[in-house]
């Protein structure tokens, strides 16, 4: 690999790797902003009441991201072991 090749994959990478900051960063802002668009409840709520309305779609939903966030971040870090010389 010549080093034009090296420079713009590391160009690229730092490109993703801010996009995996700001993901990380903001990530969890959009289920909230999804439940708020289409009026899932908001608020925590109790066992009972948590299985039988509709707020489990938040939670699942704020994990799921969280969930892409760190798979994010982990492929930015062996992506940048990998091109390490």
């Amino acid at each position: 690999m010549t080093n034009i090749e090296r420079k713009q994959i590391s160009q690229r990478l730092a490109l993703f790797e801010r996009a995996a900051v700001l993901f990380e960063r903001f990530g969890p802002v959009v289920p909230v902003a999804i439940a708020f668009l289409n009026g899932w409840p908001t608020e925590v709520q109790l066992y009972p009441e948590w299985q039988l309305g509709e707020s489990w779609r938040l939670f699942l939903s704020a994990n799921l991201y969280w969930g892409a966030s760190y798979a994010l971040s982990r492929a930015v870090s062996f992506a940048k072991g990998s091109i390490v010389p």
